[in-house]
């Protein structure tokens, strides 16, 4: 049963970061330098795409893409802690908060 929504889940993620990349790809061109003539040497190619990488990785960027990196691996180790019963309720939660239909519970009371 959880197959079916993984997949599903899975093929509409891909959607969405296919749709937001093709939104991104004429923005992220203009920022990225034009390339150079053909060189003449691979070492010529890897210095030109290390400078591209330089403008478009920004300091700031390697620091929330390391916060979140780490994030990442505290849930992860919590997540493995789990026994089998406590993940699949974990799962089931999940699904079930992420099919709900109607909004936020506070969205839904009478004032």
């Amino acid at each position: 049963m959880f197959g079916f929504f993984k997949n599903k889940f899975e093929k509409d993620a891909q959607a969405a970061i296919e749709r937001r990349a093709q939104q991104m790809a004429p923005k992220a061109a203009a920022k990225v330098a034009k390339p150079a003539p053909a060189s003449s040497s691979r070492d010529d190619d890897i210095a030109r795409m290390q400078a591209q990488v330089g403008q478009f990785v920004t300091p700031e960027r390697q620091a929330l893409i390391q916060n979140a990196l780490k994030v990442q691996r505290a849930k992860r180790q919590i997540l493995d802690q789990l026994d089998d019963e406590s993940r699949a309720k974990l799962v089931a939660m999940a699904i079930t908060a992420l099919m709900r239909e109607d909004g936020p519970p506070d969205s839904n009371k009478k004032k």
